[in-house]
């Protein structure tokens, strides 16, 4: 569900990099809409990351669970920015500020993950998280 959702989120981030009048400022140029692309990808591979670690010991599973909501604050806030440029609106600061934070407390969830066995996936999920944060801040600078 979370794969579907993340997939049609950019799906509409692209359409709306094309078809919808809007401001220039909404549309973003090339650059911007590549970003928001790349957030878009890099969140939904991230999920996916995170629900292969799979552990029996409470540390982990709860910061799995902190991890996963982390992610699903970033999803509706990207929502609500995508609704926002959809009806024409500016994309409001909060939400920006939502993703920033999202971000910031599934990567300092997974921090909290000490397993060996878990390290492949827990890097790379954390390297995904890296990545979404720059293009995170590549769509502030650039959807000006």
């Amino acid at each position: 569900m979370v794969r579907i959702s993340s997939l049609a989120v950019s799906l509409l981030v692209a359409v709306c990099a094309v078809a919808a009048p809007m401001h220039r400022r909404q549309t973003g140029d090339l650059d911007c809409n590549l970003a928001r692309l790349k957030i878009v990808f890099d969140v939904a591979a991230t999920q996916k990351l995170v629900s292969q670690i799979n552990s029996t010991d409470l540390t982990t599973t709860s910061a799995v669970a902190v991890a996963q909501a982390g992610l699903q604050s970033v999803d509706n806030a990207i929502q609500d920015i995508l609704a926002a440029i959809f009806a024409g609106k500016t994309a409001p600061t909060d939400s920006r500020d939502q993703v920033s934070d999202g971000l910031n407390t599934a990567n300092s969830a997974l921090a909290l993950i000490k397993d060996p066995s878990l390290n492949a996936t827990v890097s790379e999920a954390r390297a995904r998280l890296l990545t979404a944060g720059t293009d995170g801040d590549k769509v502030v600078s650039e959807c000006k």
